[in-house]
């Protein structure tokens, strides 16, 4: 303040004068942002993936942002939304974002499949399934209380190509001490037996899932004699309170009909399963 009375010395009428020309200049940056500068906004936003930006019609009206354009998979899609809700001075965002024609459902569940197996904090102690309908891709299991596996294999599903949607019903398992010390001796037990090592890194082999002592034996061996080893086994394992056998002899079909509808005249639902 001082060095702006120094030069001004001719009166107190030309300081004040440039007082109020400061105070005007300073009003424009609390200004609400044109249509076209939120626009461009959004746009930066959307340029840290140019792939799926350059797939993106961005139209601003007000503070209301409208998203149109094909894109390739649900992950695309929500990724968009989110970074346009996060953009400054963006009230609501309509989309109209459409996903490519999806692919048969039987070839949605092996690539979802796929893609949850190549998770690389995937282990023996998480087991996730599901099934898909119409594109819809149901997640069920449980995965280990270390790291975000749920969050993080829910990721990587809605970047499949063709894939419309994903309820994620994977429920995380206690970190209880007592259950990790179950998990360790049951794996030792069961990959060392002479029948049953040959499912090491095989998968979906055999997963074991263990909560509160009650232990569940998910996954896929290529006899009955090697499932009935396994439980046989899993039983005799300090610790455990009970065994459920789940286990599935290879082979087993990947299409399933679900239960008929309640009501009359309507056709059950066919589903492909995610093993």
């Amino acid at each position: 303040m001082r060095a702006m009375t120094r030069n001004h010395t001719n009166g107190h009428g030309q300081w004040l004068a440039t007082g109020m020309l400061m105070l005007c200049v300073a009003v424009p940056s609390g200004a609400v942002a044109s249509d076209g500068d939120l626009r461009q906004q959004v746009l930066e936003r959307l340029s840290d993936e140019e792939a799926v930006a350059a797939k993106i019609d961005v139209a601003v009206n007000n503070d209301e942002v409208t998203l149109t354009g094909l894109l390739a998979s649900v992950w695309e899609k929500e990724w968009a939304i989110e970074r346009t809700e996060r953009t400054d001075g963006v009230a609501s965002v309509v989309s109209q974002l459409t996903l490519v024609v999806p692919r048969p459902d039987t070839d949605l569940a092996r690539a979802v499949a796929e893609a949850i197996v190549r998770y690389p904090y995937y282990t023996v102690f998480d087991h996730v399934s599901g099934f898909v309908e119409n594109g819809v891709v149901t997640l069920q299991g449980d995965v280990t209380p270390d790291r975000r596996k749920s969050k993080d294999i829910r990721a990587r599903v809605s970047k499949v190509i063709g894939v419309q949607g994903v309820v994620n019903e994977v429920e995380t398992l206690s970190p209880a001490i007592n259950d990790a010390r179950i998990r360790f001796a049951l794996a030792r037990r069961l990959f060392n037996h002479p029948s049953l090592g040959r499912y090491t890194g095989y998968d979906p082999g055999i997963h074991i899932i263990v909560r509160g002592g009650y232990v569940t034996l998910k996954g896929t061996v290529y006899d009955q004699a090697d499932r009935l080893i396994a439980d046989s086994e899993s039983r005799r394992t300090f610790g455990v309170i009970r065994v459920h056998n789940e286990l599935k002899v290879r082979g087993a079909v990947e299409e399933v009909t679900a239960p008929p509808a309640a009501e009359p005249g309507v056709e059950p639902r066919v589903v492909a399963v995610i093993e």
